[in-house]
């Protein structure tokens, strides 16, 4: 499962290494570049972004000012020549600092330091494991999967159902399709909806109840809920 990836950056030379970078590593896609912090900030708004590539000092307004600019920012790497933001940066949940000019090494280094923090949906310790960490209003937020009852859609962002708890999260549903899919209760119901077969409590022809919600089964979804309810014991 890639993640999207933005650059922003001023000096072309830099954009050019970092892309070249992002294109080495087949778990990263490259969604766009921009030159500064306006064209940034519009570009977050028109596609979901996993990682932003962000420089500090560009004209107008720095990369520390798009930073309190975003309400809920993507995972943050900073690339930067000033070393003396780095103190600043953590105040914004930057999940790593380069300093240029940057290395391929060090840049993979972030990269993996992302995925092992948990800044990213992704299991914690093995294919399959039970727990995730999703970012939401710049804190890192702990899903148990075994108490996940529905996976939401809203566009850019997705709302976790986990009993009275509800959590929103900026990321796609097709992200979280991927990830469970390697999980057997979960299954796509819905353009909008993914369910824990564990939680539901009724199946009609109006759709399936979970949570005291009546989820309809969408037409494109019909043959994979059918085949993931049979596995249930009827009598």
């Amino acid at each position: 499962m890639y993640k999207n990836v933005l650059i922003v950056d001023d000096e072309p030379l830099a954009v050019e290494l970092l892309e070249a970078y992002v294109a080495k590593m087949p778990e990263l896609k490259l969604v766009g570049k921009c030159g500064n912090a306006l064209e940034a900030f519009a570009a977050l708004n028109k596609q979901p972004v996993d990682i932003l590539l962000l420089d500090i000092n560009m004209p107008e307004i720095s990369g520390m000012d798009l930073l309190k600019m975003l309400k809920d920012p993507p995972t943050v790497i900073l690339t930067t020549a000033y070393s003396e933001y780095a103190a600043e940066s953590y105040n914004y949940n930057v999940a790593d600092y380069l300093l240029k000019p940057i290395t391929f090494d060090r840049f993979v280094k972030a990269i993996q330091k992302v995925a092992a923090t948990g800044a990213l949906p992704g299991a914690t310790e093995r294919e399959g494991a039970e727990t995730i960490f999703v970012r939401s209003d710049s804190k890192m937020i702990r899903i148990d999967l075994r108490e996940l009852r529905l996976v939401e859609g809203y566009k850019n962002y997705v709302r976790l159902w986990m009993g009275q708890d509800k959590v929103i999260v900026h990321n796609t549903m097709k992200n979280f399709e991927e990830y469970l899919s390697s999980h057997q209760a979960f299954v796509r119901v819905h353009k909008s909806f993914i369910v824990n077969t564990a939680f539901i409590s009724e199946i009609s022809a109006a759709g399936i109840m979970v949570e005291k919600e009546l989820i309809a089964v969408g037409a494109t979804y019909r043959s994979e809920v059918q085949t993931a309810l049979a596995r249930f014991r009827q009598l």
